[in-house]
């Protein structure tokens, strides 16, 4: 059983991950920058490879579940603050993503609203 759950944490890691990438603000910055040299890197070049990683979700659905898997693994041979460390990123990744995931399934009037859509009385713009 605790297989399945540290699969089904790197599931819903991996989609965290890709989502606040491709969709986060935080990343807005970076990404543009991989998209750039992407755009002007030579055809087959390790730049133009390595930018191509990072635009792209369907290649990172399969590198980051590697990695993900990797560090539960070395996790299991760590005591003490680095066990827990990784675990907590990796479940609290999960528990982002299943967050989200929740709130899409809900009826509109009770989905989560962010605060720049939410006018100063209160009330959605």
């Amino acid at each position: 059983m605790d297989k399945f759950i540290d699969l089904l944490a790197v599931t819903l890691a991996t989609g965290a991950i890709i989502e606040v990438w491709h969709k986060g603000s935080i990343f807005a910055t970076p990404r543009a920058y991989a998209q750039a040299i992407q755009d002007v890197a030579k055809h087959g070049s390790f730049r133009a490879l390595w930018t191509e990683l990072l635009n792209c979700p369907f290649c990172k659905s399969y590198h980051i579940p590697f990695y993900l898997f990797l560090a539960l693994f070395l996790a299991d041979y760590f005591n003490g603050i680095a066990y827990v460390g990784i675990r907590a990123i990796v479940f609290g990744l999960a528990a982002t993503r299943a967050s989200n995931m929740i709130d899409g399934l809900l009826p509109a009037r009770m989905q989560y609203e962010p605060a720049d859509n939410i006018g100063t009385d209160g009330r959605n713009n």
